[in-house]
């Protein structure tokens, strides 16, 4: 996985660009935390000794992964409407492949994520009279949400990165 450097970070002016690539990053690695969290959380509830230790945590698994949802989407959103058509504009100047299958490739994934949690929180929704089994089955539902999450991130910047690693260096070129 590529990655901006702080050099080429620091040598560049400041620019909204350089404004939005720091902001993806931060932002990124924070949803990592608590993807991470939510996930490790969701393995363990497999393990719980009882059934009602299981479903307390299935609830409050659900809560956590309402908020996440919440914060996942604010980011989608800003990329959806600063970052990526910032990179588009500057991008769709030169010839080549065009970028939009690969942020079609990344709305997909999110797009599979959110059904994942949706499935996840209907399932804790409807479990009544839950079995081991049941419980076991509604938090392979949020497992795998965060496990097509963490790929989605990751494949964001992959493709971001070494975008932002050119425009950074043009930017470098351009005031060198």
């Amino acid at each position: 996985m590529s990655t901006i450097t702080e050099a080429s970070v620091q040598s560049a002016r400041p620019t909204r660009f350089m404004d939005a690539v720091d902001r993806l990053k931060e932002e990124h690695d924070a949803l990592k935390i608590r993807l991470s969290a939510v996930q490790a959380k969701a393995q363990s509830v497999g393990k719980m000794k009882t059934v009602p230790e299981a479903m307390a945590l299935l609830q409050q698994l659900r809560e956590e992964i309402t908020d996440f949802r919440t914060e996942l989407d604010r980011h989608a959103t800003w990329e959806e409407r600063e970052l990526f058509p910032l990179l588009c504009s500057y991008f769709n100047k030169y010839s080549g492949p065009s970028m939009m299958p690969s942020f079609w490739v990344m709305e997909k994934d999110h797009e599979l994520a959110e059904t994942f949690i949706d499935s996840f929180v209907e399932s804790v929704d409807r479990l009544s009279l839950p079995s081991r089994e049941a419980i076991r089955e509604t938090s392979s539902h949020l497992i795998q949400a965060c496990l097509i999450l963490n790929e989605h991130l990751n494949l964001e910047e992959d493709i971001v990165y070494p975008m932002a690693e050119q425009i950074l260096d043009d930017i470098d070129s351009l005031f060198s």
